[in-house]
């Protein structure tokens, strides 16, 4: 039997009841699947395009205020 491939998807941490500090954190995994790697090429696509966005937004206000060339 193959071994499954599995994708982290992000991490986790709780809080010290006490302290209020964060734990050690732990990764959140899925299994990888046709499914799942199509949904993490899409994010990281959506993921560029507004942060392309916001760029270009910022660069045009800071060229409005005439602080960039």
């Amino acid at each position: 039997m193959e071994p499954k491939a599995y994708i982290q998807i992000g991490e986790t941490a709780l809080r010290d009841p006490v302290t209020g500090n964060f734990l050690p954190s732990v990764p959140l995994y899925v299994e990888a699947n046709s499914q799942t790697e199509e949904a993490a090429q899409s994010l990281t696509e959506d993921i560029g395009n507004l942060l392309a966005r916001k760029m270009k937004a910022y660069r045009d206000g800071c060229r409005k205020a005439g602080v960039m060339a």
